[in-house]
């Protein structure tokens, strides 16, 4: 169990490491579409699109990333409250009634939204006209890695309940 929680939080730090970059992309987008914009005069037609696209890249892929460093947003005013072993009971079961349904049908339903869309070869309705199934497959892929590293959480917490 420990090798898996291993594995799992390796690739989820190898994954939020690599999309951590993409805000350098973004970065470099947006400020050449306000200097083509607002010095000379000449917007883009790509540099909205593209931007949008890597911002939902770096949001779908950063989701398991987020889950480990306890980045997403908790209640958690009661539970600190509790003693360690009653928090983990407590969460397991939060994870079970509603994380893993969760993310079992944000994964079918992102699956089917980007099958759609890779079957019609979909393309952006803009002049530019990117494909945009490759950015819907990021969807299913996000909504995985955080069922991932759910899974690695739950099976922690089973260690804290041992109270290891």
């Amino acid at each position: 169990m420990r090798s898996l929680i291993k594995l799992i939080d390796g690739l989820t730090e190898i994954v939020g490491k690599l999309v951590s970059y993409i805000v350098y992309a973004l970065l470099i987008v947006v400020v050449y579409e306000v200097i083509s914009r607002k010095i000379f005069n000449s917007p883009t037609v790509w540099a909205f699109e593209l931007s949008y696209m890597l911002y939902g890249a770096m949001f779908m892929l950063g989701f398991g990333y987020a889950l480990k460093y306890g980045s997403h947003v908790c209640i958690d005013v009661i539970s600190n409250k509790f003693p360690p072993k009653t928090k983990a009971v407590l969460t397991m079961f939060t994870y079970l009634i509603f994380f893993f349904p969760f993310v079992y049908f944000g994964v079918k339903s992102s699956w089917q939204f980007f099958s759609q869309s890779w079957v019609m070869r979909e393309l952006s309705q803009s002049p530019w006209a990117p494909p945009i199934y490759p950015f819907k497959f990021l969807m299913p892929l996000g909504f995985f890695l955080l069922g991932l590293q759910g899974i690695s959480e739950f099976i922690k917490q089973i260690y804290n309940l041992k109270g290891e």
